[in-house]
């Protein structure tokens, strides 16, 4: 499974870009040999693997007052809204890297920056 790093990159008022980072000498298996330091800041349980990274590509999270009232009219509290953007990082993602992937770092950084939309 591909480890991927989230970096918020520009939050504007109805929407965030990300990029999506990955790790080239990861080679899409597990974060063997990762250092112990770099897994102490890991989101999701998942180390960052050592070395460099790359952007692999970008995404971008709309929170426009109507996506909110959307998601509330669909019966969605603000849990449930962070459990579905969640789900919408993972999602667009896996569209972009054609694979399965976990979150190294960077999605709870993410999830912050919508929370304050959707609660604002």
């Amino acid at each position: 499974m591909k480890q991927i790093e989230l970096v918020p990159a520009l939050e504007l008022g109805n929407k965030l870009n990300v990029d999506v980072m990955d790790f080239p000498e990861d080679a899409g298996g597990a974060a063997e040999g990762a250092a112990d330091d770099a897994a102490e800041g890991a989101a999701d349980g998942a180390a960052r693997p050592a070395g460099p990274r790359r952007k692999r590509c970008g995404i971008t999270l709309e929170y426009a007052p109507r996506d909110v009232r959307e998601l509330r009219e669909q019966g969605m509290d603000p849990e449930a809204m962070l459990e579905y953007y969640r789900k919408r990082v993972y999602d667009l993602v896996k569209l972009n890297i054609s694979q399965d992937w976990a979150c190294c770092g960077g999605m709870d950084e993410v999830l912050q920056i919508v929370r304050k939309h959707i609660e604002g």
